[in-house]
Protein backbone atom coordinates (compact mmCIF):
# COMPACT_ATOMS: atom_id res chain seq x y z
CA UNK A 1 0.00 0.00 0.00
CA UNK A 2 2.41 2.52 0.90
CA UNK A 3 4.25 1.92 -2.83
CA UNK A 4 1.36 2.72 -4.60
CA UNK A 5 0.86 5.13 -2.62
CA UNK A 6 4.50 6.69 -3.02
CA UNK A 7 3.37 6.02 -6.63
CA UNK A 8 0.10 7.93 -6.60
CA UNK A 9 1.84 11.14 -4.98
CA UNK A 10 4.41 10.97 -7.72
CA UNK A 11 2.25 11.44 -10.33
CA UNK A 12 0.37 14.32 -8.73
CA UNK A 13 4.07 16.08 -7.83
CA UNK A 14 4.93 15.81 -11.46
CA UNK A 15 1.36 17.40 -12.50
CA UNK A 16 2.68 20.23 -9.84
CA UNK A 17 6.04 20.57 -11.03
CA UNK A 18 4.35 20.41 -14.71
CA UNK A 19 1.89 23.32 -13.73
CA UNK A 20 4.63 25.63 -12.37
CA UNK A 21 6.64 25.45 -15.45
CA UNK A 22 3.98 26.40 -17.77
CA UNK A 23 2.29 29.34 -15.97
CA UNK A 24 4.38 33.13 -15.76
CA UNK A 25 1.63 34.15 -13.01
CA UNK A 26 1.20 31.89 -9.40
CA UNK A 27 -1.16 33.05 -6.69
CA UNK A 28 -0.65 31.37 -3.30
CA UNK A 29 -3.34 31.25 -0.85
CA UNK A 30 -4.13 29.52 2.31
CA UNK A 31 -6.82 29.86 4.86
CA UNK A 32 -8.19 32.73 7.04
CA UNK A 33 -6.71 33.91 10.03
CA UNK A 34 -3.30 31.68 9.31
CA UNK A 35 -1.57 29.92 11.76
CA UNK A 36 2.52 28.51 11.71
CA UNK A 37 1.76 25.87 8.84
CA UNK A 38 -0.43 28.17 6.89
CA UNK A 39 1.96 31.28 6.51
CA UNK A 40 5.17 28.36 6.67
CA UNK A 41 3.35 26.56 3.74
CA UNK A 42 2.76 29.45 1.61
CA UNK A 43 5.77 31.63 1.93
CA UNK A 44 8.26 28.18 1.81
CA UNK A 45 6.22 27.31 -1.63
CA UNK A 46 6.82 30.83 -2.80
CA UNK A 47 10.36 30.96 -2.21
CA UNK A 48 11.01 27.72 -3.94
CA UNK A 49 9.22 28.78 -6.81
CA UNK A 50 11.28 32.31 -7.17
CA UNK A 51 14.19 30.55 -6.14
CA UNK A 52 14.26 27.73 -9.35
CA UNK A 53 12.12 29.99 -11.82
CA UNK A 54 12.87 33.36 -10.85
CA UNK A 55 10.94 35.21 -13.82
CA UNK A 56 7.71 33.86 -13.00
CA UNK A 57 5.42 36.36 -10.97
CA UNK A 58 4.93 34.81 -7.68
CA UNK A 59 1.98 36.27 -5.14
CA UNK A 60 1.48 35.44 -1.80
CA UNK A 61 -2.32 36.92 -0.71
CA UNK A 62 -4.52 37.34 1.89
CA UNK A 63 -4.39 39.42 5.27
CA UNK A 64 -1.04 39.47 7.26
CA UNK A 65 -0.35 37.25 10.09
CA UNK A 66 -1.28 39.22 12.93
CA UNK A 67 1.86 38.81 15.05
CA UNK A 68 4.55 36.93 13.24
CA UNK A 69 4.02 39.59 10.10
CA UNK A 70 7.30 41.06 9.99
CA UNK A 71 9.01 39.45 12.56
CA UNK A 72 8.71 35.92 11.20
CA UNK A 73 7.07 35.81 7.82
CA UNK A 74 6.96 38.56 5.35
CA UNK A 75 4.07 40.70 4.80
CA UNK A 76 1.30 39.51 2.17
CA UNK A 77 -0.56 41.43 0.03
CA UNK A 78 -3.48 41.68 -2.16
CA UNK A 79 -3.42 42.38 -6.02
CA UNK A 80 -6.32 43.98 -6.99
CA UNK A 81 -6.18 43.47 -10.85
CA UNK A 82 -4.31 40.38 -12.57
CA UNK A 83 -5.28 40.66 -16.32
CA UNK A 84 -3.25 37.58 -17.59
CA UNK A 85 -4.12 33.75 -16.87
CA UNK A 86 -2.76 32.38 -13.68
CA UNK A 87 -1.81 29.33 -11.72
CA UNK A 88 -3.66 29.44 -8.07
CA UNK A 89 -2.05 26.74 -5.34
CA UNK A 90 -4.27 26.84 -1.68
CA UNK A 91 -2.22 25.36 0.77
CA UNK A 92 -3.98 24.13 4.13
CA UNK A 93 -7.69 24.49 3.25
CA UNK A 94 -9.62 21.85 3.71
CA UNK A 95 -12.79 24.15 2.40
CA UNK A 96 -13.16 27.19 -0.11
CA UNK A 97 -14.87 29.23 2.48
CA UNK A 98 -12.12 28.96 4.52
CA UNK A 99 -9.45 30.33 1.74
CA UNK A 100 -8.01 34.05 2.19
CA UNK A 101 -8.52 35.70 -0.92
CA UNK A 102 -11.19 33.31 -2.16
CA UNK A 103 -12.27 36.11 -4.86
CA UNK A 104 -9.69 34.69 -6.99
CA UNK A 105 -10.69 30.89 -7.43
CA UNK A 106 -13.42 31.85 -10.03
CA UNK A 107 -10.85 33.24 -12.92
CA UNK A 108 -7.99 30.92 -11.95
CA UNK A 109 -6.90 29.10 -15.03
CA UNK A 110 -5.79 26.35 -13.11
CA UNK A 111 -6.10 25.31 -9.20
CA UNK A 112 -3.85 22.83 -6.91
CA UNK A 113 -5.01 22.24 -3.62
CA UNK A 114 -2.02 21.04 -1.06
CA UNK A 115 -3.59 20.25 2.10
CA UNK A 116 -3.30 17.87 5.25
CA UNK A 117 -6.72 18.30 6.87
CA UNK A 118 -9.40 15.27 6.45
CA UNK A 119 -11.01 15.76 3.10
CA UNK A 120 -14.81 17.21 3.47
CA UNK A 121 -14.63 19.89 0.48
CA UNK A 122 -13.14 18.62 -2.96
CA UNK A 123 -11.45 21.72 -5.70
CA UNK A 124 -9.11 21.91 -7.59
CA UNK A 125 -7.41 20.38 -11.03
CA UNK A 126 -4.91 18.92 -8.90
CA UNK A 127 -5.73 17.95 -5.11
CA UNK A 128 -3.10 16.60 -3.10
CA UNK A 129 -4.62 15.62 0.45
CA UNK A 130 -2.61 13.41 3.55
CA UNK A 131 -4.70 13.78 6.51
CA UNK A 132 -1.94 11.67 8.15
CA UNK A 133 0.86 14.41 7.44
CA UNK A 134 1.92 16.72 10.36
CA UNK A 135 1.58 19.53 8.38
CA UNK A 136 0.87 20.64 4.46
CA UNK A 137 4.63 21.74 4.54
CA UNK A 138 5.98 18.38 5.32
CA UNK A 139 3.98 17.21 2.30
CA UNK A 140 5.34 20.86 0.44
CA UNK A 141 8.98 19.62 1.92
CA UNK A 142 8.55 15.75 0.52
CA UNK A 143 7.20 16.96 -3.31
CA UNK A 144 10.16 19.63 -3.38
CA UNK A 145 12.97 17.07 -2.08
CA UNK A 146 11.10 15.08 -4.62
CA UNK A 147 11.67 18.02 -7.66
CA UNK A 148 15.43 17.49 -7.01
CA UNK A 149 15.87 21.05 -7.33
CA UNK A 150 17.39 24.12 -5.12
CA UNK A 151 15.93 24.62 -1.31
CA UNK A 152 17.39 27.31 0.03
CA UNK A 153 17.96 28.37 3.07
CA UNK A 154 15.36 30.90 3.22
CA UNK A 155 12.81 27.97 1.97
CA UNK A 156 13.94 25.71 4.28
CA UNK A 157 13.63 28.55 7.19
CA UNK A 158 9.33 28.52 6.35
CA UNK A 159 8.80 24.78 5.81
CA UNK A 160 10.75 23.83 9.23
CA UNK A 161 8.80 26.99 11.24
CA UNK A 162 5.41 25.51 9.74
CA UNK A 163 6.15 21.93 10.55
CA UNK A 164 7.49 22.98 14.19
CA UNK A 165 3.71 24.91 14.79
CA UNK A 166 1.36 22.00 13.42
CA UNK A 167 3.30 19.34 15.02
CA UNK A 168 3.45 21.09 18.58
CA UNK A 169 7.36 20.86 18.31
CA UNK A 170 6.99 17.17 17.06
CA UNK A 171 4.52 15.89 19.64
CA UNK A 172 1.55 14.98 17.90
CA UNK A 173 0.21 11.58 17.19
CA UNK A 174 0.51 12.90 13.03
CA UNK A 175 4.63 13.04 13.26
CA UNK A 176 5.91 9.98 11.65
CA UNK A 177 9.05 8.72 9.83
CA UNK A 178 8.30 11.13 6.94
CA UNK A 179 8.20 14.26 9.02
CA UNK A 180 12.12 13.65 10.01
CA UNK A 181 12.62 12.76 6.59
CA UNK A 182 11.70 16.04 5.43
CA UNK A 183 12.85 17.86 8.21
CA UNK A 184 16.44 16.09 7.88
CA UNK A 185 16.48 17.38 4.34
CA UNK A 186 15.64 20.60 5.28
CA UNK A 187 18.57 20.99 7.83
CA UNK A 188 21.16 20.68 5.30
CA UNK A 189 20.47 23.79 4.03
CA UNK A 190 21.83 25.35 7.48
CA UNK A 191 19.12 27.78 8.67
CA UNK A 192 18.38 28.89 11.71
CA UNK A 193 16.67 26.78 13.45
CA UNK A 194 17.21 28.41 16.57
CA UNK A 195 16.11 32.05 15.17
CA UNK A 196 12.77 29.62 14.39
CA UNK A 197 12.32 28.86 18.06
CA UNK A 198 12.63 32.45 19.88
CA UNK A 199 10.25 33.82 17.23
CA UNK A 200 7.83 31.55 17.66
CA UNK A 201 7.91 30.91 21.55
CA UNK A 202 9.97 33.55 23.76
CA UNK A 203 6.90 35.50 26.17
CA UNK A 204 7.39 38.47 27.91
CA UNK A 205 6.57 38.58 31.57
CA UNK A 206 2.98 39.60 30.88
CA UNK A 207 2.44 36.63 30.07
CA UNK A 208 2.51 35.45 32.88
CA UNK A 209 -0.12 37.34 34.08
CA UNK A 210 -1.82 35.67 31.20
CA UNK A 211 -0.90 31.97 32.61
CA UNK A 212 -1.70 32.88 36.60
CA UNK A 213 -4.99 34.12 34.98
CA UNK A 214 -5.91 31.11 33.15
CA UNK A 215 -4.51 28.83 35.97
CA UNK A 216 -7.35 30.60 38.64
CA UNK A 217 -9.98 30.27 36.19
CA UNK A 218 -10.05 27.01 34.86
CA UNK A 219 -12.04 23.70 35.57
CA UNK A 220 -11.37 20.46 35.34
CA UNK A 221 -14.48 17.66 34.91
CA UNK A 222 -15.27 14.16 36.32
CA UNK A 223 -13.50 12.51 33.26
CA UNK A 224 -11.00 14.68 32.42
CA UNK A 225 -11.59 17.74 30.44
CA UNK A 226 -10.21 20.50 31.32
CA UNK A 227 -11.56 23.83 30.17
CA UNK A 228 -11.76 27.68 30.29
CA UNK A 229 -12.83 30.88 29.50
CA UNK A 230 -11.91 34.67 28.64
CA UNK A 231 -14.61 36.69 27.40
CA UNK A 232 -13.94 40.36 25.62
CA UNK A 233 -14.05 42.00 28.62
CA UNK A 234 -10.94 39.69 30.25
CA UNK A 235 -9.22 40.17 27.25
CA UNK A 236 -9.48 43.97 27.29
CA UNK A 237 -8.33 43.18 31.36
CA UNK A 238 -5.01 41.60 30.35
CA UNK A 239 -4.35 43.88 27.22
CA UNK A 240 -4.51 40.83 24.82
CA UNK A 241 -6.05 40.31 21.25
CA UNK A 242 -7.79 37.53 21.20
CA UNK A 243 -5.25 35.74 18.68
CA UNK A 244 -3.09 36.23 21.62
CA UNK A 245 -4.78 33.64 23.56
CA UNK A 246 -4.25 30.59 21.38
CA UNK A 247 -0.65 30.86 22.40
CA UNK A 248 -2.07 29.29 25.73
CA UNK A 249 -3.66 26.59 24.18
CA UNK A 250 -1.65 23.06 25.47
CA UNK A 251 -1.09 25.09 28.65
CA UNK A 252 -2.77 21.64 30.36
CA UNK A 253 -0.59 19.31 27.83
CA UNK A 254 1.54 17.94 30.32
CA UNK A 255 -1.27 16.79 32.93
CA UNK A 256 -1.86 13.18 33.94
CA UNK A 257 -5.53 13.72 34.56
CA UNK A 258 -6.05 15.87 31.54
CA UNK A 259 -6.95 14.04 28.46
CA UNK A 260 -8.53 16.71 26.33
CA UNK A 261 -7.91 20.64 27.00
CA UNK A 262 -10.58 23.02 25.44
CA UNK A 263 -10.54 26.57 25.21
CA UNK A 264 -13.28 28.97 24.31
CA UNK A 265 -12.28 32.89 23.63
CA UNK A 266 -14.92 35.38 22.74
CA UNK A 267 -14.99 37.21 19.62
CA UNK A 268 -17.16 40.13 19.79
CA UNK A 269 -15.87 40.81 15.79
CA UNK A 270 -17.95 37.42 15.09
CA UNK A 271 -20.30 38.38 12.00
CA UNK A 272 -23.05 36.08 12.61
CA UNK A 273 -23.91 34.17 15.99
CA UNK A 274 -21.22 31.78 17.00
CA UNK A 275 -19.29 34.61 19.13
CA UNK A 276 -17.24 31.86 21.14
CA UNK A 277 -14.45 30.49 19.62
CA UNK A 278 -13.73 26.64 20.82
CA UNK A 279 -9.89 25.34 20.64
CA UNK A 280 -9.88 21.83 21.44
CA UNK A 281 -6.52 19.33 21.95
CA UNK A 282 -6.13 15.90 23.46
CA UNK A 283 -4.14 13.15 23.98
CA UNK A 284 -5.04 9.50 22.76
CA UNK A 285 -9.02 10.44 22.01
CA UNK A 286 -9.87 11.75 18.46
CA UNK A 287 -11.67 14.47 19.45
CA UNK A 288 -12.76 16.14 15.88
CA UNK A 289 -16.12 14.28 15.35
CA UNK A 290 -16.96 16.51 18.51
CA UNK A 291 -15.68 19.29 17.20
CA UNK A 292 -17.60 18.68 13.94
CA UNK A 293 -20.92 18.38 15.42
CA UNK A 294 -20.22 22.40 17.02
CA UNK A 295 -19.51 23.81 14.06
CA UNK A 296 -15.85 23.00 13.70
CA UNK A 297 -13.59 20.02 12.90
CA UNK A 298 -9.71 19.41 12.56
CA UNK A 299 -7.62 16.51 12.96
CA UNK A 300 -7.94 13.85 15.34
CA UNK A 301 -6.06 15.18 18.24
CA UNK A 302 -6.05 19.17 17.69
CA UNK A 303 -9.39 20.83 16.46
CA UNK A 304 -11.96 24.05 16.47
CA UNK A 305 -15.67 24.86 17.13
CA UNK A 306 -17.67 27.61 17.38
CA UNK A 307 -20.79 27.76 20.20
CA UNK A 308 -23.14 30.72 20.31
CA UNK A 309 -23.62 30.69 24.39
CA UNK A 310 -22.54 28.99 27.70
CA UNK A 311 -25.03 26.44 27.29
CA UNK A 312 -23.43 25.50 23.80
CA UNK A 313 -20.13 25.39 25.77
CA UNK A 314 -21.00 23.24 28.34
CA UNK A 315 -22.43 21.07 25.63
CA UNK A 316 -19.48 20.70 23.85
CA UNK A 317 -17.96 19.70 27.41
CA UNK A 318 -21.03 17.26 28.18
CA UNK A 319 -19.93 15.80 24.40
CA UNK A 320 -15.94 15.15 25.69
CA UNK A 321 -17.23 14.05 28.82
CA UNK A 322 -19.31 11.61 27.14
CA UNK A 323 -16.70 10.50 24.21
CA UNK A 324 -14.14 9.98 27.35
Amino acid sequence: MKLLWVQAMNKEYKKVLKAIKKYNTILILRHEVPDFDASGSQFGLATWIKDNFPNKKVLTLGQPHKFFSPKLYPITHLEENIDEKYLLIIVDVANTPRVDGKEYIENADYIIKIDHHPLCDEFGDVSIIDEHASATAEILGDMLIAFNKKISKQCAYYLYSAIVGDSGRFLYSDTNERTFKVVSKLFESNFNFLDIYDKMYLKSINDLKIINHIYNIYKLSNKGVAYYFIDDATLKQLNIEREQVKAYVNLFSGYDEVKVWVQFSEDITAKDEYRWRVSIRSRGVKINDVASAFNGGGHDNAAGAKCKDENEMMQLIAALDQLL
